[in-house]
């Protein structure tokens, strides 16, 4: 047997070689839009503060940009029906991720980070068309496999973050994000219309395109008051609206402010924010290539409860970090990427699994209206709390992961069912 045919035989390997379609190209096109992202996202925040914004102000822009996709996710079903899968997918990610690079590249004072949030808002729409167009001709079995992989692409793109370290530590923060900032409009757009000439619609796209080409936006959304019913009447949807409410607000809280913490309270130097993903990259990557597999056999509910665990005690370790202790944040950065392995591509893939395949599309985005329209007071609340002190914002983190492993723990039936769902390929 060949090395290739021995590394064929490792799940995700398989599938990286062997999957077809609109995830093939999605998975293949992704570093195009995540290496350039993971460049200048731990740096944003202390960007931001060079620009002469406050913490408070910080926080508000989180909350703004969590209000545009609110308001993005209202529209974002009927318009992903309307114009198909991939027009929609191309059109917002020019509108949310082009124009806001630039404008951050550009950007002069608070008022330009308020008009690119506003801008980058509209990535709830092309969130929801991007992950129908990924998954809905996808194999259902191979979810788990699929977004492992998106996040394995993820975590291996921040390889390039030294870069990022160097350019800031040689030219300083502003200078060099700017650079950072132009390069990754130029990359993202790049994918952008990658995606859109090789991919295909979707078959239900194709049908929804057909229901609703004699239909106005308004009137495809007419139908959202049965929608939203039919969402508080299922059991499945409504513990998907839990899960992704609180990981909404914990990786908006933990983005917005895990940067000014380090840097402001426990004085590590700023270019040291481009090493943390690099560890924690290595660390998600080598977990889902080595474990995740035989973890597939566990089901969801305890990797789940068990990456939860080790959420919550990061978090707390990270509050009690003392001052210049780097070596205690690269345990916590270990413990972090260890915990993200075991939860969130099962979150993933248990979200798109407890939604009504039919109404995907319009079901996903009235879901992230009320997921959005719910997390949008703790931008604010975190900027609020992190003036009194820049360990609070963690610990109302911790207290909503401790929350996530109850609701969890005390839904083992429903786990049970969907994790013998999966494994009898009763899934759509």
């Amino acid at each position: 047997m060949s090395n290739n045919e021995k590394r064929a035989k490792h799940p995700l390997i398989d599938t990286l070689l062997t999957i077809k379609g609109n995830p093939r190209i999605a998975i293949y096109t992704e570093p195009l839009w995540v290496i350039p992202f993971n460049l200048y996202s731990p740096f944003v925040a202390v960007y931001m503060a060079a620009l002469m914004l406050s913490d408070r102000q910080i926080g508000l822009v989180a909350s703004i940009f969590m209000f545009f996709r609110a308001i993005s996710a209202l529209f974002s079903g009927a318009i992903t029906d309307k114009l198909g899968r991939k027009l929609t997918t191309f059109i917002f990610d020019m509108a949310s991720w082009s124009i806001p690079c630039l404008l951050w590249a550009f950007s002069q004072n608070f008022w330009w980070f308020v008009v690119a949030a506003a801008f980058n808002g509209l990535m709830q729409i092309t969130d929801n068309s991007w992950t129908c167009l990924l998954i809905e001709d996808a194999d259902k079995s191979a979810l788990v496999r699929i977004f492992s992989l998106l996040h394995m692409i993820a975590q291996l793109a921040v390889i390039f973050a030294p870069l990022a370290a160097i350019m800031v530590n040689q030219l300083s923060i502003i200078p060099a994000m700017r650079i950072l900032f132009l390069f990754s409009f130029i990359s993202m757009t790049i994918k952008f219309f990658l995606l859109y000439f090789l991919g295909d619609e979707t078959k239900v796209g194709r049908t929804r395109l057909e229901e609703t080409k004699d239909m106005s936006l308004w009137q495809v959304m007419s139908g959202y008051g049965g929608i939203f019913k039919k969402i508080f009447a299922s059991n499945d949807m409504i513990l998907a609206l839990a899960l992704t409410t609180i990981f909404s607000i914990v990786w908006m809280v933990t983005g917005s402010f895990f940067g000014l913490y380090v840097t402001g309270t426990l004085n590590i130097p700023e270019y040291f924010l481009a090493y943390f993903p690099i560890l924690r990259a290595l660390v998600i990557a080598a977990f889902l290539y080595l474990f995740q597999p035989k973890l597939d056999k566990l089901g969801f509910r305890y990797p789940m409860l068990i990456g939860l665990v080790i959420f919550v005690a990061c978090k707390v370790l990270l509050v009690l970090t003392p001052v210049g202790s780097l070596y205690i944040l690269f345990v916590v950065v270990f413990l972090d990427a260890v915990a993200f392995s075991f939860v969130v591509p099962r979150n993933d893939s248990l979200i798109q699994i407890l939604i009504e395949p039919s109404e995907r599309a319009r079901i996903r985005g009235l879901m992230m209206v009320i997921v959005l329209g719910l997390s949008i007071p703790f931008g604010y609340l975190a900027g609020f709390l992190s003036e009194m002190d820049r360990r609070y914002p963690f610990v109302m983190v911790a207290v909503f992961l401790a929350l996530m492993f109850f609701i969890i723990a005390f839904s083992k039936k429903k786990f049970d069912s969907i994790s013998k769902r999966v494994k009898d390929g009763d899934i759509n």
